[in-house]
C-alpha cells in the first residue's frame, strides 16, 4: 500500500481537522490573501452563495472560483487591482462536524460567522451562514476540493471584499 492510498483509507483525528480550519482562517484573518489558494487542490470549487440562491437550486453566487487558478486570479485582484476601504475580517466557526466520506474525502460542515471592522468604523456581523465542505484527503495533508459557502442573507453590510 503506497502513501497515498494510506492516507486516504485514514480519517482525520478531531484535533486534525481543527487544525486544518484553525490555519485555513489564521491565514484568511492575517491578511496572508496570497495563501489562501494553498488550501485548495487545482480542481476545486469556491463559493460563497445566499441561502435563498442555494436552496432554490439557482448557481448566481455573490463570490465564485472553479479552479484553484480562479482563486490564485481573486487572490491578485484584491490584493493589487481592487480599491476599496481598509479593513479587517475575523472568521469564527462553530459546530464542525464530518457529516460523510467517499473515495478518499470527507464532506465537514460547520457554523460561520465573519466579522467585518472599518478602520473608522465599528464591527458589524458581515455575513453568517453555513459551510458545506469536501476536503481530499493527501500525503501532504487536508485540502479543499470543495468550499460552498452558503450565507443566510443576500445582504451584505458594505461589500464582500475578503474570502470566508
Amino acid at each position: 500500500m503506497n502513501d497515498l492510498v494510506r492516507a486516504q483509507l485514514a480519517v482525520p483525528s478531531r484535533d486534525e481537522l481543527h487544525d486544518f480550519y484553525d490555519s485555513y482562517f489564521e491565514t484568511l484573518d492575517s491578511a496572508r490573501v496570497s495563501e489562501w489558494p494553498d488550501f485548495f487542490v487545482d480542481d476545486c470549487v469556491y463559493q460563497i452563495i445566499p441561502r435563498e440562491n442555494f436552496e432554490a437550486g439557482y448557481q448566481l453566487c455573490t463570490m465564485q472560483g472553479d479552479s484553484k487558478g480562479m482563486l490564485i486570479d481573486r487572490a491578485q485582484a484584491i490584493l493589487k487591482t481592487q480599491m476599496f476601504a481598509p479593513r479587517y475580517c475575523r472568521r469564527l466557526y462553530s459546530g464542525l462536524r464530518i457529516t460523510g466520506r467517499r473515495d478518499g474525502m470527507i464532506t465537514v460542515r460547520q457554523t460561520l460567522v465573519a466579522i467585518q471592522t472599518l478602520i473608522d468604523g465599528p464591527s458589524e456581523i458581515l455575513v453568517c451562514g453555513v459551510a458545506n465542505d469536501v476536503l481530499e484527503i493527501g500525503t501532504v495533508g487536508l485540502l479543499f476540493k470543495e468550499r460552498i459557502v452558503v450565507i443566510d442573507s443576500e445582504m451584505i453590510a458594505n461589500s464582500l471584499i475578503y474570502p470566508i
